[in-house]
């Protein structure tokens, strides 16, 4: 799991690069369609999405990725 959230997160670091990008830089034409725009929505949503995920919920890595049970824990 550890290596997971190493993966993942040099994948976010790489998003916020294509962020900081598509923030700073200026378009070459003026359009919202930009190929960066796209590579953020495309690319960048899912990999923020299982980096939160491998943070906040592991057990959903867990489960969906290395086919762990999970164990219901009721109190």
């Amino acid at each position: 799991m550890k290596t997971f959230r190493i993966v993942v997160g040099i994948l976010a670091l790489l998003v916020l690069a294509l962020f900081a990008a598509a923030i700073l830089l200026p378009p070459v034409v003026v359009d919202q369609d930009t190929l960066v725009e796209l590579l953020f929505t495309a690319i960048g949503i899912p990999i923020l999405t299982l980096n939160m995920w491998a943070w906040v919920h592991p057990e959903i890595i867990e489960f969906y990725f290395f086919g762990k049970e999970i164990k219901n824990v009721t109190t």
